[in-house]
């Protein structure tokens, strides 16, 4: 991980940070006279507030609210001081990933039975709370100590000689614990104040740092009191989802039904080369590759160059991965020249990824929008309105035949219906309607053997479109119209408070598995605001978890398909897995920590009397060995329920590499930009 490494000036506050021995009400004074002498924003303090009251936070965005600790970097410096034995001094930051200047860092020589006995504090000396009111701080924080550790607290502490009492009752509502690391990551602490003990309190916002010796810099430091907004404990970051907890309930039946559902008992019988049961032998079964579709969206400028990062591009995909979806060169205005996506380039990536035997997910054949403004659409040559109803039933008829047609060959699955609820245009046209759609279903049909699904945003990802989306699918049911598969397209965005609780989460599987058809989740991600704040990133790294548990829990969900995972590449880079330079992000661990281990199995053990090993594992490709001795054989199976007991015959060396049977196909291997989510 980057270390974003301060300086430190070797310039002692000693003045100032004695007076934290004179007791609080010395500090008090300090802080009132740090902020009137602040009379406009700083740099640091205008960048914060334009961020976190930008209109692009959408239903996050909050209003100005007031800085409790004056306006300077240098003026809420002043107002904290250290506590309980510790010691700071100034450090110059030194990197442009953070837009602050300067900081400090606090020591600690030892740790204490109660952490909060020290600590990093700032009084507030000349602002007035009430009981009820909302605040936010904020601050970045880093550590060259691998096991840091911190907690953010907001209070009142009462007056003592000493100036050591903690604050009496902590008032941050979440994300009070901090574990610094090598960069400068920001930490946002939502408020609500409570009931002020005594006229003689002082409230206090203050970072617990009694857990060891350790040293922790501290930078950027705000208090911002919203008083007087009009907003709720839920609009103040950090953001967090109902179930996240490790020991909620829900995780219990989910990896029940995984248990059940995505693993099947397996023999394996070892035969010596005179065909008889062979005890004793060892016998070592591991996965190659999940039965469950585990994709990617995937670019055509990747797949198809010759750059350093192509060729790395196409090896993490392959690692990865075991499934595709072309971004944006099925689609029509990429097809038919409307996008800079060359067509020859287009089909040498269908070639390459049919090569190496990764399906591919046609994306897509109908869209119900003229031109390609959302991302997609039919590249009609002019506006909608422009066309009478049978222009516009024979012209996407005719696109959608030879769509089918064309591609028939090369993809094993069609998004037939994209954005059916979000663009209905054609179906509002008069003249059009629901029986154009019946005749578009109809003719992809005829002219393609492949699954055809729909697909639509808002209904696992948020829940915005999920009842409409529902009665469309309900209509397709009844009328019995060819549907293959329901498509979720599962992108979350921070900003449109799209992660839902998990019991939200687990009803919307739910509510469309009552359909009897595969589930699909077709394009997801997870976009958070910043990379640098650390509780970001953390609730993305669960979300993947717990999104990934649930659908992989569910019977009637086939596959995941993430929609893209490299930063430089991606239509929101916050939710690729990768770095631009190929780090993988602490969500894209996780997504390979699930996939590859916590979901794979790997085993090793030794035939009974009846020369017969038995397990458990995944569904999927497998490559099974045994040997005893100088004798060896090995297998490649695909284990599924259906599956009779995988038989492995022993050769004696240069006789062969051993043979086996079983239901099992060649197997391909473990593995299955910027462009539009749509």
């Amino acid at each position: 991980m980057t270390n974003d490494s301060s300086q430190l000036s070797g310039k002692r506050r000693l003045f100032l940070k004695s007076l934290g021995a004179l007791g609080v009400s010395a500090a008090v004074g300090s802080t009132a006279a740090a902020q009137s002498s602040s009379s406009a924003l700083d740099n640091y303090h205008q960048t914060l507030r334009a961020e976190l009251t930008a209109s692009a936070r959408q239903q996050k965005s909050l209003p100005d609210g007031t800085y409790v600790y004056g306006e300077t970097e240098d003026a809420a410096t002043e107002a904290f001081t250290p506590r309980g034995g510790a010691t700071t001094e100034t450090v110059t930051v030194d990197t442009d990933a953070v837009p602050i200047t300067t900081g400090e860092q606090l020591t600690v020589s030892a740790g204490t039975e109660d952490p909060s006995a020290i600590a990093y504090s700032g009084a507030v000396s000349d602002h007035e709370f009430s009981e009820g009111d909302l605040l936010l701080g904020v601050a970045y924080v880093r550590s060259d100590a691998d096991d840091a550790e911190a907690h953010a607290a907001f209070g009142y502490r009462a007056p003592d000689a000493a100036g050591n009492t903690p604050v009496a009752e902590n008032f941050v509502q979440r994300g009070a614990e901090i574990a610094p690391t090598g960069e400068w990551m920001r930490y946002f602490f939502p408020i609500e104040v409570g009931a002020k003990p005594s006229s003689d309190a002082v409230p206090t916002l203050e970072f617990w740092a009694g857990y060891g010796a350790q040293s922790i810099e501290f930078g950027g430091v705000a208090l911002f009191d919203y008083s007087d907004g009009d907003i709720s404990l839920g609009n103040l970051p950090p953001y967090d989802y109902e179930g996240r907890d490790e020991d909620a309930e829900w995780r219990e039946a989910a990896h029940e039904r995984i248990e059940e559902i995505r693993k099947t008992d397996m023999e394996v019988e070892v035969l010596n080369p005179g065909g008889q049961p062979m005890n004793d032998a060892t016998v070592e079964v591991e996965m190659a590759e999940h039965a469950f579709d585990f994709g990617t969206a995937v670019s055509v400028e990747h797949i198809t160059g010759d750059s350093e990062d192509d060729e790395r591009y196409r090896e993490v995909f392959q690692e990865n991965f075991n499934k595709a979806t072309i971004e944006n060169g099925l689609k029509f205005p990429a097809w038919e020249g409307d996008w800079d996506i060359d067509n020859e380039a287009t089909q040498a990536t269908l070639d390459w990824l049919n090569d190496r035997d990764f399906p591919v997910r046609g994306h897509h054949l109908l869209w119900e929008q003229a031109n390609p403004d959302g991302g997609g659409g039919m590249s009609l040559e002019k506006d909608l309105s422009e066309y009478t109803a049978d222009e516009v039933d024979e012209l996407v008829s005719e696109k959608i035949r030879s769509h089918a047609v064309e591609f028939e060959d090369d993809v094993a699955e069609w998004d037939m219906h994209n954005h059916p609820i979000w663009q209905s245009n054609f179906r509002d046209k008069e003249g059009l309607g629901w029986e154009a759609v019946d005749k578009w279903w109809d003719i992809a049909d005829e002219n393609s053997d492949h699954e055809l699904h729909t697909n639509e945003m808002g209904v696992v990802g948020g829940a915005w479109q999920r009842s409409q989306y529902y009665d469309y699918i309900t209509h397709l049911v009844e009328n019995d119209y060819p549907l293959d598969g329901i498509g979720f397209m599962a992108h979350h965005q921070q900003q449109w408070n799209q992660m839902l609780d998990i019991e939200n989460m687990i009803a919307g599987f739910d509510d469309f598995s009552e359909f009897g058809v595969p589930l699909i989740i077709t394009e997801f991600d997870i976009q958070i605001f910043s990379r640098r704040n650390a509780q970001d990133v953390a609730v993305q790294r669960d979300y993947l978890r717990d999104f990934l548990t649930v659908a992989f829990s569910k019977p009637a969900v086939e596959a995941l398909i993430s929609w893209g995972f490299w930063e430089d590449d991606h239509w929101r880079p916050t939710g690729a897995y990768y770095d631009s330079d190929w780090t993988l992000r602490e969500h894209g661990e996780k997504f390979l920590e699930l996939v590859y281990d916590e979901w794979w199995t790997e085993e090793t053990g030794e035939t009974d009397d009846d020369g017969v090993y038995a397990t458990r594992g995944f569904k999927g490709e497998y490559e099974i060995s045994a040997e005893k001795g100088a004798l060896s054989g090995e297998t490649t199976v695909t284990v599924d329920d259906d599956t009779d007991t995988v038989t492995v015959e022993l050769e004696t060396p240069g006789n062969g590499n051993g043979n086996g049977n079983g239901n099992g196909k060649e197997n391909k291997g473990k593995g299955n930009g910027k462009g539009n989510g749509n």
